[in-house]
């Protein structure tokens, strides 16, 4: 009598290679994952008009805001952004004056814009010279009537917060750091030096004292 041995293959055991090949599939895909998100941050970067724009490039932020540089814009920034959130702005401003309220501190309304971007469009105005609807067109998540209160709004409080900055010295450190040939005048406390501007004149004296 002949016995034949049936070896029955369990289906439920995975294969080793194929778990492998899936292990590294799934590696592939989270890595084309990471990729693609960098990319997409940095695309969303580019097609917004703010001041990370332009983070790397520092000849863009002298051209924009004539700080030396990105880094210098920021540490300006550091020091103001502290006393951003008391910052009034020119809307509520008007509000509270017709309505003739006394308050302490008004928390900024709502835009579509960071404070930093504000700040960073405030900056490419004044020094650019760009008019409210360029502004508006270039920062397009507002219209040019906000781009106006923004403008008013960063006026009123970089003049408030850098007019309190003191920037004269006390008169004891005045005195005691005087150049000599200033040291026999005790009531001295500011020297004002004056250059000297090379201009084109008539040779000849009698139109000199024309004035011609």
């Amino acid at each position: 009598m002949e016995c034949t041995a049936v070896v029955a293959h369990d289906s439920s055991v995975p294969d080793p290679m194929a778990l492998d090949m899936t292990a590294t599939e799934n590696l592939q895909l989270k890595e084309q994952i990471r990729l693609m998100s960098i990319e997409m941050g940095e695309l969303k970067i580019q097609a917004t008009f703010g001041l990370h724009r332009f983070a790397g490039s520092d000849d863009d932020i002298r051209f924009y805001t004539r700080f030396a540089g990105y880094r210098h814009l920021m540490i300006f920034w550091s020091l103001i952004e502290p006393s951003v959130p008391l910052m009034i702005r020119t809307s509520r401003a008007k509000a509270v004056e017709r309505k003739k309220e006394t308050i302490s501190v008004v928390r900024p309304a709502h835009t579509s814009l960071q404070t930093i971007d504000e700040f960073f469009l405030f900056l490419m105005y004044l020094v650019a010279s760009l008019k409210e609807r360029d502004l508006a067109n270039r920062f397009f998540l507002v219209h040019q009537s906000t781009v106006s209160r923004i403008i008013s709004t960063w006026t009123n409080y970089l003049y408030t917060i850098l007019g309190s900055v003191g920037i004269w010295m006390e008169k004891e450190d005045v005195q005691a750091n005087l150049p000599k040939v200033f040291q026999d005048f005790s009531d001295t406390q500011v020297i004002v030096d004056c250059t000297e501007l090379r201009c084109q004149t008539p040779s000849s004296l009698l139109l000199q004292k024309s004035g011609q």
